[in-house]
């Protein structure tokens, strides 16, 4: 077994029948084949045979669904070695993938997908051993991880892989950045590029992690302004308890309040269902921001490439090129994804801060009534006097809510409006201007920030 330098990155490109069309120099180096053993071969060629083939499965599914995906995979050098990595696939149109590897970082998180390959590869070899397909056996064995991340506590692989791309970036994105101090020219230029888009890109993934954050907080919340509005009815319904059967001109804000009750509650479903989709939207970009940001950090280990000199046999100007044109294509591609879902998540952002402000006026509505029956009570009757307590703590909890609800809605505002898109927009720029000189191939365009307020379907 051979470990991947923490610092080493690596890709390749496959066209749509998975035949490697272009790669960098550490893949040839890792993987330990020559270059023109890699090109034209098929992609497994270095699969190892531990790995099930429900895994490449679910794989395939989600790349040709337009999606990208990323899974933790021990791959089988030309030596018959192992080594381990982190892969990211990227659709690019519907004729390229492109794969970025890395060291995996996250043991937890490597150790459970690791785990659960372990328990399904000998299932999907008995199946293909009673006679059934490969194919067969794959659906077999993809059934089986889908029970096992169940059971680890992810009711989808998109939920594993919201955790482990972000996670295994934040650890890269701690360390520091390639440098090569004095060094000039155009592939020096490149590095100092992409070390500012970088920089941009973790801005911007920072804000919606925020943004996810706090969506899943006011989430939590909604029990508690349920409970609350429970009480408050509640505790309305104990003023109107008299002794005599006098009229108590509470007891109409209370049947009001009793009336609107259902709304409330629709009120309350609503916007947890609001707060349900602008978290999933927010982890899909931050997914979308971190493979961005590992997209960026390939250019910068093949802009180091070039200043170092590193070169395997077999490996020319045309190689360097072809790669280089694959990278700046999905650098452009995952921009402009990203922003849109940027966008989309602002708009949705203020939808839902809307809706809390109309259930924080909502349940506002019983804590007017019952403060102001606590200021008008005759407090010296011995009813009155035994329900003020009661009274004061409820209007206690019912003022939490409303703060709780005020604090979140405003957080919520704010991140929605801080859209570094700009920043991220001309760093994009100014790298993909950079690998323009390096190709002598027109820069892929980078699109300008689109108008707030716009709408982009993001469910996928």
């Amino acid at each position: 077994m051979h470990e991947v330098g923490p610092d080493q990155l690596f890709f390749s490109t496959t066209d749509r029948l998975g035949v490697i069309t272009a790669a960098n120099a550490v893949f040839v180096q890792l993987s330990r084949f020559g270059y023109k053993q890699l090109m034209g071969a098929p992609h497994n060629i270095i699969r190892h045979p531990s790995m099930p083939g429900g895994a490449f499965k679910l794989m395939w599914d989600t790349l040709e669904a337009g999606q990208p995906f990323c899974a933790y995979v021990d791959n089988l050098a030309a030596d018959g070695s192992t080594y381990s990595v982190l892969a990211t696939i990227t659709p690019l149109g519907a004729d390229q993938y492109l794969s970025v590897r890395c060291r995996p970082q996250c043991v937890d998180l490597r150790h459970a997908a690791i785990s659960m390959y372990q328990t399904t590869r000998p299932l999907e070899l008995a199946t293909r051993a009673n006679g059934i397909t490969a194919r067969n056996a794959a659906t077999f064995g993809l059934t089986r991880l889908g029970q096992l991340l169940n059971e680890a506590g992810f009711p989808t692989y998109e939920d594993f892989m919201n955790v482990v791309l972000p996670s295994e970036m934040a650890i890269r994105l701690s360390s520091p950045q390639p440098r090569r101090p004095g060094a000039t020219g155009p592939a020096a230029q490149l590095l100092d590029a992409t070390n500012t888009l970088s920089d941009a890109l973790q801005d911007w993934l920072t804000r919606q992690s925020r943004l996810a954050d706090v969506a899943h907080n006011l989430q939590l919340a909604i029990p508690q302004l349920r409970q609350s509005m429970d009480n408050a009815l509640a505790t309305g319904k104990t003023l109107t308890q008299t002794e005599s059967n006098a009229f108590d001109p509470v007891m109409i804000w209370i049947d009001l309040w009793a009336q609107m009750m259902p709304s409330v509650e629709n009120v309350l479903n609503h916007l947890t269902k609001l707060l349900a989709d602008l978290r999933q939207s927010c982890l899909r970009t931050v997914f979308q921001l971190a493979l961005t940001t590992l997209h960026t950090q390939a250019v910068a280990q093949f802009s180091v490439e070039l200043i170092d000199g590193v070169t395997v046999p077999d490996y020319d100007e045309n190689a360097r090129l072809a790669a280089l044109n694959v990278l700046a294509r999905a650098l452009a591609d995952g921009y402009a994804s990203t922003q849109r879902r940027v966008v989309n998540n602002s708009a949705m952002a203020a939808d839902t801060a809307t809706n809390v402000t109309f259930a924080h006026d909502l349940l506002d509505v019983p804590r007017q009534v019952i403060a102001h029956w606590s200021t008008v009570a005759d407090t010296t009757s011995g009813a009155a006097a035994a329900k003020l307590p009661k009274v004061v703590e409820q209007v206690r909890q019912t003022d939490e809510s409303l703060a709780l609800l005020d604090d979140l809605s405003h957080q919520i505002s704010a991140i929605a409006q801080e859209t570094p898109a700009t920043r991220v927009n001309e760093a994009l720029r100014q790298v993909l201007q950079r690998m323009s000189e390096l190709s002598g191939q027109p820069a892929p365009y980078a699109a300008e920030p689109p108008t707030p307020g716009t709408r982009y379907d993001t469910t996928a």
